[in-house]
């Protein structure tokens, strides 16, 4: 079906209705510039196999890496910022109490990486629309991120041999770090208690590929704190020590184009011809921030309404995620508690993923299932105390307990590390 709630709006949705029904909506996010349509079939086959009216929508533009679609259209721009997810709850609603006779018991939301976003802007804008919500990886400070994408890819670029070193930072981070969790397995479990300073590895004599030079040393910092403006605000933070490797290196100068640059170009500056070449942070990002932030940015932290009618949010980042820095997630957790007060955890919980890059994949336990645990919660006050994630794999060799923070799991001294029973959640 099509939405329009504006002139220029059109956006389609899908929704699957299947005939063993259970009773419950569940809607699924998309990605990146782009809605589920077109990219969550495998989402919406599961759902609706498990009996779910199963829905997602375009965001009102078509699917890709381009946010062309964005040119001189405000109104698209707010339907993909918020509004459409919320017609769509809305709307699916409608069409499921007409089709079933009866009105929806449950609904979900789903989301990972933009789905993340979405499922933020649900939770923060319009309350009511779900009895519970799973946001992974989520861009809630999404102008944010988007100049990050273009500042990192300028601040690598001060240092060009960096990047061939960073396999000797990683090891040097986990030589420093890794049996902190009291098991030596290449993963970090809490990454910010490793207080790991790039200059223990700096040149003493002759710059070589195993330490850093000053240079480097400098810009690596800069990299892991994230960008700041001359004030000294820090827009967001940058990634977790222990995430170095390949994924930086591939990552940095595609993200900048195709996110950042794209983000500038079409949604802040409506401007075809303008290009990350000589951006600058003081002067470029004060008009994300002011043009099109309080329409795309879900990271409100207020969400009090939410969790006041008994609304069931839980969060899940990788550590290693290379895209979207897992401490920007952390922080918006811990900015929640001012607003919610100390009984968060009775409605919200966040789940950090050790090793995991964005959204799947990494080293360890990072294939994990949070659907059945929200349904837990939501329908039997069953509040996700673990959540056991398992190494990919057929059958998995290694499984360990996520905990909900700032808990973390730790080896209680005996039995295998590959068995997650074999770990306590604690602080």
């Amino acid at each position: 079906m099509r939405l329009q709630p504006t002139s220029s709006s059109d956006i389609n949705v899908e929704v699957w209705l299947p005939e063993a029904w259970n009773g419950k909506l569940f809607t699924h996010g998309g990605g990146g510039f782009s809605g589920g349509l077109g990219s969550s079939m495998d989402p919406l086959i599961k759902s609706a196999g498990r009996g779910y009216a199963a829905a997602t929508s375009d965001l009102g533009h078509a699917t890709g890496a381009t946010a062309q679609w964005a040119y001189n259209q405000p109104e698209k721009v707010i339907d993909f910022g918020h509004r459409a997810n919320h017609l769509v709850a809305v709307t699916t609603k409608q069409v499921i109490s007409a089709y079933y006779g009866s009105p929806a018991q449950r609904a979900y939301f789903q989301g990972c990486s933009g789905g993340g976003r979405e499922a933020l802007a649900e939770v923060s804008r319009y309350p009511n629309d779900y009895d519970g919500v799973i946001a992974g990886a989520p861009p809630m400070d999404f102008g944010e991120l988007m100049t990050q994408l273009i500042w990192n890819n300028q601040t690598l670029a001060g240092a060009p041999l960096l990047n061939l070193k960073l396999g000797t930072v990683n090891s040097a981070v986990l030589q420093q770090c890794d049996t902190l969790d009291g098991v030596q397995d290449n993963v970090l479990e809490n990454p910010q208690q490793c207080h790991f300073d790039p200059a223990s590895i700096q040149c003493q004599l002759l710059d070589t590929p195993f330490c850093l030079s000053r240079n480097e040393v400098s810009v690596l910092r800069k990299i892991y704190d994230g960008p700041r403006l001359a004030n000294g605000e820090r827009l967001i933070p940058g990634p977790a020590v222990g995430s170095e490797g390949i994924a930086w290196v591939l990552g940095g100068p595609l993200f900048s184009l195709v996110g950042g640059q794209e983000y500038y170009r079409w949604m802040v500056y409506n401007n075809p011809l303008w290009s990350a070449v000589g951006f600058n942070l003081d002067s470029n990002y004060p008009d994300s921030r002011t043009r099109v932030e309080p329409f795309v940015d879900s990271g409100n932290p207020d969400i009090s309404a939410f969790t006041q009618r008994g609304g069931k949010l839980i969060l899940y980042h990788g550590w290693s995620d290379p895209l979207i820095p897992a401490a920007n997630t952390v922080r918006y957790y811990e900015a929640t508690r001012s607003y919610v007060g100390p009984t968060l955890q009775k409605n919200a919980r966040l789940f950090m993923v050790p090793g995991m890059g964005h959204c799947e994949g990494g080293s360890g336990a990072t294939s994990f299932d949070m659907v059945p645990h929200l349904e837990a919660w939501v329908e039997q006050g069953q509040a996700p105390n673990r959540v056991i994630a398992v190494q990919p794999g057929s059958p998995p060799t290694l499984a360990r307990p996520l905990c909900p923070w700032p808990k973390t799991a730790h080896y209680n001294g005996s039995g295998s590390t590959d068995d997650a029973a074999n770990f306590t959640c604690s602080e």
